[in-house]
């Protein structure tokens, strides 16, 4: 009996994407509505419209996120492209915050260095959330040995500060904005492994898990369906405020040199670059500051209502 290998025709190809494009954005409506179910979204909305000082956090940040997106339209001048003749000027309708050494408009490297900030913090807490909850939701859903191995090595990344620790990856990594992106990623993910483990173990016993898993349901469904939903109140929490810790150690780092490279407008590599003349024109050094300054704050905010919005009796206690 032979079999047909001739090549489907175009038009089936084409009915067949265009059945599967539909059902993956319907699964993966399913599981979002699953997700907000198990957070009762619209509860949490309500809790933080209530916290002054988290929306006032969530406004500024959306204000620094839309100023980010749309840089080439807010900023005034090319954030790479200087002139001479401007050098050091003092801020002024011209140049709003001033000029850099090299006669740049600093409002201009302002706005595309959040740009850049945002994109190492969103990055940064990616790599480290991905790869922190699947080690801390292994380690504490099996325990035993395969949790004493994941913890133990967790732990000594904990005992490196982790501005030395990202000083030591970035060294073996080279230097760079990327390479700062996946050190800063490596050294945040034992905090989120060990929230993630710690939840997994108090959600693990609870009847409804023992319950799927005596009805024989993969392990990995069980942790995905069942045990990840119910964690990922304190993840959100983290990942709000690891954003701003990626964003200031990534400044640590560019201000060293070993981040962003010139002539990215990056806000620690603009202040390293300042630095000498934080008398004669301390507006190149402030602008930058004030920047990131005023970014961590905004997620600090927001991630201290999360956390009361989420789990009201933190604050109830």
């Amino acid at each position: 009996m032979s079999e047909d290998f001739s090549p489907i025709p175009a038009s089936k190809r084409q009915r067949g994407a265009g059945r599967a494009v539909p059902a993956l954005f319907r699964r993966i409506g399913a599981v979002l509505r699953k997700t907000a179910a198990d957070l009762q979204l619209g509860e949490v909305w309500k809790r933080l419209k209530r916290n002054r000082a988290a929306m006032a956090g969530l406004y500024l940040l959306a204000f620094i996120v839309v100023v980010a997106v749309f840089a080439p339209v807010f900023a005034p001048y090319s954030p790479i492209q200087g002139d001479l003749r401007a050098v050091l000027q003092r801020p002024s309708w011209s140049h709003l915050m001033g000029t850099d050494e090299l006669g740049r408009d600093i409002l201009s490297r302002v706005i595309f260095g959040a740009r850049l900030s945002l994109e190492v913090g969103f990055v940064a807490v990616s790599i480290a959330l991905i790869l922190g909850t699947i080690l801390g939701a292994v380690a504490g859903y099996y325990g035993g040995p395969l949790d004493d191995v994941i913890m133990r090595i967790m732990d000594v990344l904990l005992a490196f500060p982790s501005i030395l620790l990202a000083l030591a990856l970035m060294v073996m990594l080279g230097h760079g904005l990327n390479k700062a992106m996946i050190a800063i990623g490596i050294v945040e993910i034992p905090s989120y492994a060990r929230i993630v483990r710690g939840s997994v173990l108090a959600v693990r016993e609870q009847e409804y898990v023992e319950s799927a898993r005596a009805l024989g349901v993969p392990t990995g469904r069980i942790i995905r369906r069942h045990i990840l939903p119910n964690v990922l109140a304190p993840i959100i929490v983290r990942a709000t405020l690891g954003i701003s810790e990626a964003i200031l150690e990534a400044a640590a780092l560019g201000f060293l040199g070993l981040g962003a490279q010139l002539p990215q407008p990056e806000w620690g590599a603009m202040l390293s670059r300042s630095r000498n003349y934080i008398i004669s024109a301390p507006w190149a050094v402030f602008f930058p500051g004030f920047a990131i300054t005023v970014t961590v704050l905004a997620l600090n905010l927001l991630g201290d209502g999360l956390r009361d919005a989420l789990d009201p009796r933190l604050k109830a206690g």
